[in-house]
Parts: C-alpha cells; structure tokens; sequence
C-alpha cells in the first residue's frame, strides 16, 4: 500500500463532496464508507487509464485537486494543502509508474511544438539527442528535452532515435511525435 487516508471526492453527477477512507495500492485508488470495512469498496479508480493528477486550487487554500483518467475527471478535496500535495504526488508517481514499464520511458510531444533536434555529446558514457520544444503557446517558452542513450544498451541508438524522429517531421498524418529512452 503506498498511501491511505480520509479524503473528500464529489460524485459524477452531483458536485456534493462526499467523505470516504481512500486506499492507494498498486494501480488502484480505492474507496470506502470508512477505515474499518475494507473488504468492499465503494468505488475504485484505475489509475493505468490516469493521465494526470494536480491540486485546482493552488491560488486559494490548495485542498482540492483532480485526477483525469481517459474515462473521466474526479475532483477531491483535503484537510489541508500539506495533504493534497501528497496525494496529488502519490498519485502522480503510481500514474507514472503504469505508463512506464521496466527500463523504458514514454514521452510524448505535440509535432507542433518541436523546433529543432541536435544530437550531441553531453556525457562521455552515453550518446545524447537534445529536443527543443515550445512549452505552450501562450508564453512560448522553449524547453529542452534530453534523451541519454547507454551505449551498453543496443536496443537504440541515438543517431537512430534522431533519424526517426526526423522522418516523422515529412510525414504531415503524424500529430504526435513519441519515442522510448532506453
């Protein structure tokens, strides 16, 4: 079990919090009636099908926060800030975790958003491929992303990663641009 504890979540279709025991183990965000029965949830959430979890308010007191699976957004709320930002971290590691299996990372960028690829040389025991990317249209901050490749792994190289990449560049079907670290 990685955390548990009481936590208020509003329902599907009536925006009440409710409270509840949740229990997060595995990939699994259970909930109960209360700590004592927890042999049958009242619900559960599947965090494989996650894509984030982040604190909605942090603005005001930072209690409540989300989870977005494919399926749907829950809204929590906590007794305090110091206890959502736990939550919101727990969860974030576990949906993490299930999107990224073993010794491989997936990372996925909008196509729209790469502006240059260079391979480099950043460290001497691993080829690198450095990314720049717009971080959001609104600021058009530009962020960079590194991808080491251990030359002791042979499942890719980087001068393979940088081709392939820049081959997805001519073809215009291709929205987003993901590719694995190894």
């Amino acid at each position: 079990m990685v955390k548990s504890g009481y936590l208020s979540k509003s329902g599907k279709r009536n925006p009440k919090y409710n409270r509840y025991w949740f229990r997060l183990k595995g990939d699994v965000l259970a909930y109960y009636q209360d700590s004592q029965n927890l042999y049958f949830p009242s619900g559960q959430i599947d965090l494989r099908y996650g894509m984030s979890a982040t604190i909605t308010d942090k603005a005001k007191d930072g209690v409540h926060f989300s989870v977005v699976t494919h399926h749907r957004t829950y809204h929590f709320k906590a007794d305090s800030a110091p206890s959502a930002k736990e939550w919101v971290k727990s969860l974030q590691r576990v949906i993490f975790r299930s999107h990224n299996d073993g010794d491989s990372v997936k990372i996925s960028l909008p196509i729209e958003n790469v502006i240059d690829l260079e391979e480099a040389q950043m460290v001497e025991f691993a080829d690198t491929c450095k990314i720049r990317v717009i971080d959001n249209d609104e600021t058009y901050a530009i962020d960079e992303v590194l991808l080491l490749v251990s030359p002791t792994l042979v499942l890719l190289a980087a001068t393979h990663v940088v081709r392939s990449i820049s081959s997805l560049f001519s073809t215009a079907e291709k929205r987003l641009l993901t590719f694995y670290e190894f």
